[in-house]
This record gives structure tokens, C-alpha cells and sequence, in this order.
């Protein structure tokens, strides 16, 4: 490598934006080393055509990306696994904000309201149903239109976000989580059977059968229980409404 090409570690740094020591480690782990480096004294020195290379590491490593996913997309940047590494990780960035913004909301509600420490009512209640769906998006949209339920993310890791139907607040009395689940649950059910109290149950009633579910058990009120009826929703699965 001729001299006018060559660049210190110093030069290269301030050209590249990277810093010294991140020039260091990348060079330990192989993601980025130098183009010489001289036998007697160790000097490292990186050639001019080397800078995009570093600044596309430079603007991964911005973004969040890990070392191992940087080295693959820095080998080959416009390759379809290179593509599908970024998006990915924009979806994470996106499930992270998400998370982000349910932080702020719950620490103004707390800053706002005062913190209160939930009291565990019981030590065993039912807590949980899953319904198993055929697809997922249509499903959602018909408790939506049916019932005015939205999803919420009831769990949240680094590899994914887990929704939900929430009702009231865990440990407290109320709280109930119904959940869609598809074939690509482990525990997947059978056709289930839950029931929701509603406010109006005629009105209710009407509304699901226009968002697509078929009634089952028409309005009725049978000894000893509240009026009632039954729906069965695009998947098959049956609801029973009771007038709240």
C-alpha cells in the first residue's frame, strides 16, 4: 500500500466516524482490520478505500445492530439475507418503541394517579382462555366489529410482542385474558366455549351477528340465569352473551 492511500488509526477514525478504540475492537473481531500493519512497531494502518466499508459499519452499529449481524451485512449489503437482517431489526426497533411508549404511559398514569401496589385477591383463579382461529387479522376484526374489543400486547420480549384481549388489572379481581391463537401455537384448542357479560345484550346481540357471527341460541331467559343468548364466530368457536 502506497503512502499518499495509506491513513493512521487517528486519520482513519476521524474520516470514518468511528472512535480509536471501536477501530481496536473491530479489528480483534475481525469486522473490520486494517490494511498494514508494520511488523516492528504494530502501527495499524487502513487504506482510503476502506472508509465506506466503515462508515456502513459506523451506521449499523447506530442502529443497534450486533456485531455478527453487521459482518453479514457489510460482506455482501445489497444480498437478499443482508435485506432480510434489516428488516427484522426494523421490526424490533418498531416493537421497542411501541414498548417504549407503553413505559411512558404507565409512569404518567403512576406520576399523575400515585403508584398503587396491587393486592393479590386470590391464590388461584381462572385467568386465561385461548381460541383457536383459522387467521389471525379476520379474527381480529371481527371482535372488534362484534364486540368493540382491541388487542393489547400482554407480554412483551426481544424476539417478539404477545397480544391479547385484557380485562381489569392482573392480581386484582376481574382479570381475565382471552387470547387468538392459530396453528402455529404449540397448545392450540379445539373449538372453545367462553362467555362475555355485556351491557346491552339485544344491541350486542345484533352487532355481532352483523360483523359475521351466526346466532346459536336466539335471546331467551331461562330459569335461574340471567337473559342470555349464544353466537358462534367465523371460526366456529361459541360466545355466549348475558345481559350484564
Amino acid at each position: 500500500m502506497d503512502d499518499e492511500n495509506a491513513l493512521s488509526v487517528g486519520q482513519f477514525a476521524k474520516l470514518s466516524g468511528l472512535t480509536v478504540h471501536a477501530l481496536r475492537h473491530y479489528d480483534a473481531v475481525g469486522l473490520l482490520t486494517p490494511a498494514d500493519v508494520d511488523p516492528w512497531n504494530s502501527y495499524r494502518r487502513y487504506a482510503r478505500d476502506q472508509l465506506p466499508s466503515a462508515r456502513l459499519i459506523a451506521d449499523l452499529r447506530w442502529l443497534g445492530l450486533p456485531i455478527h449481524q453487521v459482518r453479514e451485512i457489510v460482506r455482501s449489503p445489497g444480498s437478499a439475507q443482508a435485506r432480510e437482517l434489516l428488516a427484522v431489526h426494523t421490526d424490533r426497533l418498531r416493537r421497542d418503541r411501541d414498548h417504549l411508549d407503553r413505559q411512558i404511559a404507565q409512569s404518567s398514569r403512576y406520576a399523575n394517579e400515585g403508584a398503587t401496589m396491587p393486592a393479590i385477591t386470590t391464590t388461584t383463579a381462572p385467568v386465561q382462555i385461548k381460541i383457536a382461529v383459522a387467521d389471525k387479522n379476520k379474527a381480529r376484526q371481527f371482535y372488534e366489529e362484534a364486540f368493540g374489543l382491541a388487542e393489547s400486547v400482554i407480554r412483551h420480549t426481544d424476539e417478539a410482542d404477545f397480544t391479547g384481549y385484557q380485562f381489569g388489572t392482573y392480581g386484582q379481581a376481574g382479570f381475565f385474558l382471552l387470547v387468538l391463537t392459530d396453528s402455529e401455537a404449540f397448545d392450540q384448542p379445539g373449538r372453545s366455549t367462553f362467555g362475555l357479560t355485556v351491557e346491552d345484550l339485544d344491541a350486542t346481540h345484533r352487532q355481532a351477528v352483523d360483523a359475521g357471527a351466526i346466532e346459536a341460541v336466539a335471546i331467551n331467559t331461562p330459569d335461574g340465569m340471567p337473559r342470555n343468548s349464544a353466537v358462534t364466530d367465523p371460526d366456529g368457536n361459541w360466545i355466549w352473551l348475558y345481559q350484564g
